[in-house]
């Protein structure tokens, strides 16, 4: 029997990408798994697939940009599933162009689903976790959260912030001796669909441009959901907090990044996103 058996798992952004993989995972550790997405069509589809498959699957919709609708989504999670052991914050979206280009509407929605919808979860869920002293948070952030990149500077910053956060509370429930963990998930070139993430931005913000639909590109050592996925199940049950999917293509910019802070050199080639290329000036998606 697996040590996930019976319990239950939250997923945001579940209902495709790397949000799915962990929710098919989730229900093949046999643990309840509720998938929480904006797109109530592919929501509601993957959890046909998954209670195809035997598995104990709850589509549930919110905006992680709202906390209303956040607080609704664990109000309802708590009276019709029980309570939550795994939460996984995984929505996110991601718009690129240069900083002097992207409207502040654009900001509002990269920052609203990638950092706020993960200080909304926390708010909603971390609580109860902590009451009952039992569980697991794993934050979605990217290699862009620990490196930089140009002409995605809402995407990076919200990053960079989801990994800061995410290490400062692994501290502050170290301190206090608590037994709930936490891991920060760093993918690189995961096959997904966070391109085309933009038809999801929210009518209060305006609406959306208009964009042809976009497969994720040819990056180097692109991988898929399913194996990001197992990566991550592997790191919680270690009770890892860094879990990186391409940790050996990303470590020398890491390295290089921490080396010219603490030499106070400007930002260099070295330091860069892997996957970004020079040719372009931009990244190739």
């Amino acid at each position: 029997m697996s040590g996930y058996q019976g319990k239950v798992a939250v997923v945001t952004g579940a209902a495709s990408g790397i949000g799915y993989a962990v929710a098919a995972r989730a229900a093949a550790e046999g643990m309840t798994v509720v998938l929480a997405d904006i797109d109530a069509g592919r929501l509601r589809a993957a959890a046909a697939v998954l209670r195809g498959g035997g598995g104990d699957a709850h589509p549930m919709e919110v905006d992680v940009s709202d906390r209303e609708s956040v607080l609704g989504l664990a109000r309802r999670v708590r009276a019709e599933v029980g309570e939550t052991w795994l939460l996984v914050n995984n929505a996110g979206v991601y718009l690129s162009a240069p900083f002097a280009e992207m409207p502040p509407a654009d900001w509002d929605f990269v920052v609203g689903v990638n950092l706020w919808g993960v200080v909304h979860c926390l708010q909603a869920f971390l609580p109860g976790m902590l009451e009952r002293d039992r569980g697991h948070v794993v934050n979605t952030s990217s290699i862009d959260g620990l490196v930089t990149v140009p002409n995605a500077a809402s995407y990076v910053a919200a990053k960079h912030a989801v990994t800061a956060l995410s290490e400062a509370l692994y501290r502050e429930l170290e301190a206090s001796g608590s037994s709930v963990g936490i891991s920060v998930l760093c993918p690189a070139a995961v096959a997904t669909d966070i391109l085309n993430s933009g038809r999801h931005r929210p009518d209060r913000l305006g609406p959306a441009p208009q964009a042809p639909e976009r497969d994720y590109p040819a990056l180097d050592e692109v991988m898929e959901p399913a194996e990001a996925a197992d990566i991550m199940f592997a790191g919680v049950t270690e009770r890892r907090f860094w879990i990186l999917t391409h940790p050996e293509q990303s470590a020398p910019a890491i390295r290089a990044r921490a080396d010219e802070i603490v030499a106070g050199r400007n930002p260099g080639d070295d330091s860069v996103d892997p996957n970004f290329r020079k040719s372009t000036g931009r990244m190739p998606f």
